[in-house]
Formats: structure tokens, C-alpha cells, sequence
């Protein structure tokens, strides 16, 4: 700071405070909508496969049903009299 008086240096180094504050400000938000960006897309090719760039799909990937599940033990109705 050379050539300014008193008040001239303390502004300049109001601004350069500022402008540090402002760009980490803006970085943060940067990163956060980089990660919600990223996090949108893994839910889309999770849940819809070919959405979203991903190759892979979780549909279709159970085995084929063969009949219907049946219970090992009996099942009460929780509201049965």
C-alpha cells in the first residue's frame, strides 16, 4: 500500500477483504449446486436407468417371479377380533 494516504489504504484493504469474501461465497454456492447436480443425477440412474447417462438400470434386475411369496408361519391381522 504505497502512495495513498490513511484512509485510502484502509478502503483498499476493505476491498480486497470483501472481494476474498465474496469469491469464497460464491465457491461455496459453486460446489454446493456442483454436489446437488451430482446427487440428482446418481438418484435419476438409480431410479429411471437410462436417464441421467447411466448405462446400467436397477429395473428388471430381480429374478423372474416364479409364483407368489408364501409366508413361513402363520399371520395374525393385527386388527382381527
Amino acid at each position: 500500500m504505497s502512495g495513498g494516504g490513511v484512509f485510502t489504504d484502509i478502503l483498499a484493504a476493505a476491498g480486497r477483504i470483501f472481494e476474498v469474501m465474496v469469491e469464497g461465497h460464491w465457491e461455496t454456492v459453486g460446489m454446493l449446486f456442483d454436489s446437488l447436480g451430482k446427487g440428482t443425477m446418481r438418484i435419476n440412474r438409480n431410479a429411471y436407468g437410462s436417464l441421467g447417462g447411466g448405462g446400467t438400470s436397477l429395473r428388471g434386475s430381480s429374478p423372474e417371479v416364479t409364483g407368489y411369496a408364501v409366508p413361513s408361519k402363520e399371520v395374525a391381522s393385527k386388527f382381527a377380533k
